[in-house]
């Protein structure tokens, strides 16, 4: 069982909520560290990019806007993709599940079930991890008024914290 600490020795200074957030529940499914050169999974997990380039990246937590307009277009095709899938995936479809909790949460907090972790690229916000929390998000912003009327809830704000990396170098995942 790979910890939260053991991936810290290879990403020293990383956040423990990006690294279980993240990479925790991967490394316990297919093993740590990721091979170089990459493959398999870890080479869409880690957008191409090689365990020692992601050692290169810092983590701020930032208020950011979180829209769809806002989002790479890699995420943004991600998060249209997922609302999609949900709307017409049967009741025990894991992406289904998991997309309505995050949403109950966030009509329930106004806020994401913890922040999720995002690079800027040129065409916007590309999130590394949460794509199922901001679709569920972005669902959320997309109801009408009258459904937060009837559920006797508010609108969450645009603005919600993210976990943004940088590179040293100014580099972005690959994919």
């Amino acid at each position: 069982m790979t910890s939260i600490a053991d991936i810290q020795k290879d990403l020293p200074g990383w956040p423990d909520e990006v690294v279980e957030e993240w990479l925790h529940f991967y490394a316990n499914d297919i093993g740590w560290p990721p091979p170089e050169p990459l493959g398999g999974r870890w080479n869409d997990i880690l957008g191409s990019r090689p365990l020692s380039w992601w050692n290169n990246v810092t983590w701020k937590k930032e208020t950011v806007t979180c829209w769809p307009e806002k989002l790479s277009s890699k995420s943004r095709a991600i998060v249209n993709s997922t609302i999609k899938e949900v709307a017409k995936a049967p009741a025990e479809d894991e992406t289904r599940k998991r997309v309505k909790r995050a949403m109950d949460y966030i009509l329930d907090n106004g806020a994401f079930p913890n922040a999720m972790a995002a690079m800027r690229v040129p065409t916007g916000l590309q999130f590394v991890d949460g794509n199922h929390r901001m679709s569920a998000f972005c669902g959320v912003q997309k109801m009408p008024d009258a459904a937060f009327e009837r559920l006797k809830k508010t609108r969450p704000s645009l603005e919600q914290e993210v976990w943004i990396g940088t590179h040293a170098s100014g580099e972005v995942p690959l994919t």
